[in-house]
Order: C-alpha cells, then sequence, then structure tokens
C-alpha cells in the first residue's frame, strides 16, 4: 500500500509516502507562508525523486488542523483532488494527533499557538505495551487559555505528563506551578512530522476507517481572523 501524507497545517510543509510501513521519502520544510506555491511543486519533486506516479498511490493522509486557515484549505483541497481523480480513499487526520503520535510518554499533551494567551490543545495517552491501538484521546482539540489548563487537566496531575509544541515552555510554567509533574518532548515533536502522518493514515486506512471527501473539511476550531474583525465592525448579521 502506497500512501502520501500531506500537511499543510502549521507553518512546516510537510510530504512523506510511506508503502508498506516502510518510509521511502520525506520533507518537512518551514515556509512560512509559502505553502500555496511550493506544495505542488515539492509533491512532483518527492514522486520524481523515487520514481513514483501519482496514479501509484493507494490512499493519501491529510492533516485538518487546527493551524493556518490558508494553509488547512490547501492541503485538503489536494488531497480531496487527488481522492476524486484516482478514485483512492483519503483519510483526514488531526494536527496534534499526529504530533501526540510522533512523540513518547504515557501522558501527552499537544500543543499550537492560538495567540493571545490561548493554545489549541489535546490530550492522548499510550495504549498498553501488548496494544495496536491508536493513541488514546483524552480530551479532544479545543482552543483554551492557558491559565485554564490546570484545572482541566487535574485529574492528571500526579501523572508525569510530556508536552509538546508550541507554547510549551509557558504551558510548563503554569502546570508546574499547580504542582504537575512534567517534561518536555524532544524538539522533533514541536511540529507534526509527514512520517507520522504517513503512518497514521496507512493504518486507518487498512482499517477501511476512510473519510468521504465531499464532507472532508478542516478543523479551525475558530473563526478566521478577518471575520472576527468583520463581525466587530459590521456585526454578526
Amino acid at each position: 500500500m502506497l500512501t502520501l501524507a500531506i500537511d499543510s497545517s502549521t507553518d512546516n510543509l510537510g510530504l512523506a509516502l510511506m508503502e508498506s510501513g516502510q518510509l521511502r521519502g520525506e520533507f518537512n520544510l518551514s515556509l512560512k507562508r509559502q505553502h500555496s506555491e511550493k506544495l505542488l511543486p515539492l509533491m512532483e519533486e518527492i514522486f520524481e525523486l523515487l520514481e513514483i506516479e501519482a496514479k501509484d498511490l493507494d490512499g493519501a493522509a491529510v492533516a485538518t488542523g487546527p493551524g493556518s486557515f490558508t494553509g488547512l484549505r490547501i492541503g485538503i483541497t489536494t488531497a480531496k483532488m487527488l481522492g476524486r481523480i484516482f478514485a483512492i480513499p483519503v483519510k483526514g487526520i488531526p494536527t496534534l494527533e499526529i504530533m501526540a503520535a510522533g512523540a513518547a510518554g504515557a501522558y501527552r499533551l499537544a500543543l499550537l499557538d492560538a495567540r493571545r494567551e490561548r493554545v489549541y490543545y489535546a490530550f492522548y495517552q499510550q495504549p498498553e505495551a501488548d496494544s495496536d491501538d491508536f493513541i488514546k484521546e483524552i480530551y479532544p482539540p479545543a482552543a483554551v487559555r492557558i491559565a485554564e489548563l490546570p484545572e482541566l487537566l487535574n485529574d492528571y496531575s500526579q501523572k508525569q505528563i510530556t508536552i509538546i509544541g508550541e507554547k510549551k515552555l509557558e504551558v510548563g510554567k503554569v502546570l508546574k506551578a499547580s504542582n504537575f509533574s512534567i517534561k518536555y518532548g524532544e524538539p522533533e515533536s514541536d511540529l507534526p512530522r509527514a512520517a507520522v502522518l504517513a503512518r497514521l493514515g496507512e493504518n486507518y486506512l487498512k482499517r477501511g476507517q476512510k473519510d468521504d471527501i465531499y464532507q472532508l473539511k478542516p478543523a479551525y476550531l475558530k473563526k478566521p481572523q478577518a471575520e472576527i474583525n468583520w463581525q466587530q465592525k459590521y456585526g454578526s448579521n
């Protein structure tokens, strides 16, 4: 099974090809706001380097956010296009799940910056050692104030929590002040890795868990700033 992973949800643009559990190739590039210009050329490059054609794909996985509004649209639209053209299944996976699945630790707190002292967060638990299940989602992705996290995670204050992602130092300071046991994940866990997305996507698709490409949408979790500004100026109606 040959699976293409596409992640344009953050400043990091990721592409990876996984074939039956073997990583064939991976790009993880910090490109800021260049995703619309770079995604298709990088796809062509990775196909050419690995001597693969798009028609050889058996499936596609794409990060669904939260993250950049424009970036999410670019990645998801591309994955849906591949699904339609080549009649392959597509699986959307939350960006925070990708990050957590690439980290270590029994309990994992994945974070992305939501600005103004807020973060997008999700909380996961590692499955039992003899289980082939995916990481267990304890709290699904949501946008919260950093100051609210000790209360939200209070039931796990005596567990060691591995913190990964943006704002991890600020969040760690707040949790330690509330007597949480924490550790910081490695730097490579602080952004979603395309190889991890490819692995998850392949595993989901093998289990028949695919998305309806006509219903697959980004998980923004908050309105675009332009829409917020419009409503503040003109009202919601």
